[in-house]
């Protein structure tokens, strides 16, 4: 752990750079070297730890937050750099856009390295089952970022689109740095290859700040959901349920209030005293520079989890800033395998009484009574796992904004969005000017 929390501060020195050369380098993020780190088991341990610290550049744990509500409307700014997000009207020279591209880039990049460097160690520096972990888990990690990138960037929803995003499975040098974006059909496949070897080979759950066998599987339900797999969405979610691992915390203040202890995490970004200094967060959520929407304040009315998500009197956010445990990011945890349940049986032929009981489950805690879904039909369930999404899951790594276009809803919450092409954004233009192997623009965006 204190290894990781000191090279995370490199790597926020190092994430604010914005430019696509920074993470485009011959060598890894934080000067970590084949020369100077990978050449024996500690040096490899380190280079992982350097993978996992890239989540503190804000551009990926506050910008995953901030970028997503604003794009759906559960938060507001009403100065730059987030407003053209708000206003649904992005170009591809906004700077924060790259930002966020890189951010992506820079873990994946830096997986490659651990990849290709633990793959080069001495024989016999580290046993295969060591071996298979790290990669396990730097593969975990490759994963997240690249459907990060996809669902952003890319027309995730349409498997058959030839708008998927840059697949890196090597470390980018000058003789790989130009390179063609893959189709979404192409991106998904690395995407759930990745998963598949880390659900296999992956450390057993210890800690929710590790990939894991668990995180890989529930990242991969995550991923089915998006990609419309919904049988095998729901299947995976019930697996990661009944595993055991990881479990529903008794109430929903006790899955922010017990920190790094609570039985819900599944995969949340380490933060300590250390890494504090410099979040974001603490600059951003407490000064009022970000809001609650009314919208959502509105949508809220009635639930308990209100009061805990944001300040109704203030506007401040509170859920994803909490200040206690030094602001931790929740990329994923068990009430989305839930909801990821019911949303797939709901979109299957499974009965409405089936698709309904993990909805139950969620509201119930919630609510802290028993609380039954009044649906009588499959449209007015998914009616009723769209508001839980919102409710529960509201500021949490994007959960909001997807929920929105996947359940076909963001054209009424946010009349500024008119058509299809601003379900992604634009790719930067750095990376298309740079890349001149990269192809068209995304529509509505050329």
């Amino acid at each position: 752990m204190k290894k990781i929390f000191t090279i995370a501060l490199l790597a926020i020195l190092f994430s604010s750079c914005s430019k696509l050369t920074d993470v485009l380098d011959v060598t890894p993020p934080n000067n970590l070297t084949p020369d100077n780190v990978a050449n024996n088991k500690e040096g490899a341990r380190n280079l992982l730890n350097g993978a996992y610290a890239l989540l503190h550049n804000q551009y990926y744990y506050l910008h995953t937050e901030i970028v997503p509500a604003a794009l759906g409307g559960t938060m507001t700014r009403v100065t730059a750099p987030d407003i053209q997000y708000q206003n649904n009207a992005l170009t591809p020279a906004v700077p924060n856009l790259n930002n966020l591209w890189v951010a992506f880039y820079k873990v994946i990049n830096q997986t490659n390295w651990v990849i290709q460097l633990i793959n080069g160690l001495p024989a016999g520096e580290l046993t295969e089952t060591e071996k298979e972990q790290m990669i396990a888990q730097a593969r975990g990690l490759r994963a997240t970022a690249m459907f990060d990138a996809l669902r952003y960037f890319g027309q995730y929803y349409n498997v058959n689109s030839p708008y998927g995003i840059i697949v890196r499975n090597e470390t980018v040098d000058f003789t790989t740095r130009h390179i063609k974006r893959s189709t979404v059909a192409e991106s998904y496949s690395q995407i759930l290859s990745d998963l598949d070897y880390a659900i296999d080979k992956a450390p057993d759950f210890t800690k929710a700040i590790y990939i894991s066998k668990t995180s890989a599987k529930a990242l991969k339900a995550r991923v089915k959901l998006y990609k419309g797999e919904y049988a095998d969405a729901a299947k995976l979610a019930d697996e990661v349920i009944a595993d055991g691992k990881r479990s529903l915390s008794p109430t929903f203040a006790a899955v922010f209030s017990t920190g790094f202890s609570s039985t819900e995490m599944i995969f949340m970004r380490a933060t300590d005293a250390n890494t504090f200094v410099a979040d974001r967060k603490k600059f951003t959520y407490p000064n009022g520079a970000i809001s609650v929407s009314a919208w959502l304040k509105t949508f809220m009315t009635g639930d308990p989890r209100a009061a805990l998500s944001f300040n109704a009197s203030t506007n401040r956010v509170l859920k994803v800033n909490n200040e206690t445990f030094f602001s931790p990011t929740y990329f994923i945890r068990m009430a989305e395998m839930y909801l990821i349940k019911a949303e797939g049986l709901a979109r299957t032929d499974a009965t409405l009484a089936d698709a309904k009981l993990p909805l139950q489950a969620v509201r119930s805690r919630a609510f802290g009574t028993p609380q039954l879904s009044l649906a009588t039909t499959k449209a007015a369930l998914l009616d009723e796992i769209h508001a839980e999404i919102i409710k529960e899951l509201c500021f949490e790594n994007g959960s909001d904004w997807f929920a929105h276009v996947r359940f076909d809803k963001i054209k009424t919450i946010k009349p500024s969005v008119t058509n299809v092409n601003q379900y992604i954004l634009p790719i930067p233009e750095t990376e298309t000017l740079s890349n001149n192997l990269f192809g068209p623009q995304n529509p509505g965006y050329e």
